[in-house]
Formats: structure tokens, C-alpha cells, sequence
């Protein structure tokens, strides 16, 4: 029973941390001094995340055209990455590893496939 009470507490401080993190990006973009892709920096590329800040921004102000606008691929990244990590989550709290372990890998595959994809699409198009 206590090794499940700190795997709890641990899970809720990382959760926790995400959210904190979510929050400052949240309040830094609406100050004006959004995170900049390093990627993009770097390449003067576009990778398959880009725009994702100001998709979440526009969500919250419930424009989800605005959202899908940012970056069409923001709902399959969201979703995908809470998929994953719930899945993290309940191995954490039933193995102690914080792992994943897919339940049909073709599906990951689909999903990476698609970033892949996207990312190439949206360079060729300057999108």
C-alpha cells in the first residue's frame, strides 16, 4: 500500500509539472514573448509541432478554426501524446516504470507516418 501511495504522489507532482509548464508557455505567449521552435531557428524548416502554441491559444478562446488554421495536425499530436501518456501513467502506477508499451503498434506507426508526412507537405507548401 505505500509503494502505490508514492506512485500516486510522484504521478501527481509530474502531472503537476506538465501543467506548470503548460501554464508558464501559456502566459508568456499571451504576454508576447512566445517559445520559438528551435527547430525552425535552426532550419528556417517548419517541423510537425510548429504553430501548436498558437493552436492551443486560439482552443482557448474556443476559435477551433483558428486552431486547426495553426497546424491541421494539432488534434492527432494532442490526442496521441495524452493517449501516451496516460498509458505511462497506469504502467507507472501498476509496474513502478514509467513506460509505454503501445497496444497496437500499426497504430503508432500510422501516427508517426503521418507527422512524417505532414512535416514534409507543409515545407513543400510553406504552409
Amino acid at each position: 500500500m505505500k509503494h502505490s501511495k508514492t506512485r500516486i504522489a510522484i504521478l501527481l507532482l509530474v502531472t503537476a509539472g506538465i501543467l506548470t509548464g503548460g501554464l508558464f508557455l501559456y502566459i508568456t505567449a499571451r504576454l508576447g514573448y512566445p517559445v520559438p521552435c528551435i527547430f525552425n531557428k535552426l532550419t528556417g524548416l517548419s517541423c510537425p509541432g510548429c504553430g501548436n502554441t498558437r493552436a492551443v491559444l486560439a482552443l482557448l478562446r474556443l476559435d477551433l478554426i483558428g486552431a486547426f488554421t495553426y497546424n491541421p495536425m494539432f488534434p492527432v499530436e494532442f490526442f496521441y501524446l495524452g493517449f501516451v501518456y496516460i498509458r505511462c501513467a497506469v504502467s507507472y502506477l501498476t509496474t513502478g516504470r514509467f513506460s509505454y508499451r503501445s497496444p497496437a503498434p500499426v497504430f503508432d506507426y500510422a501516427i508517426l507516418g503521418s507527422l512524417l508526412l505532414w512535416w514534409v507537405i507543409r515545407n513543400i507548401l510553406h504552409i
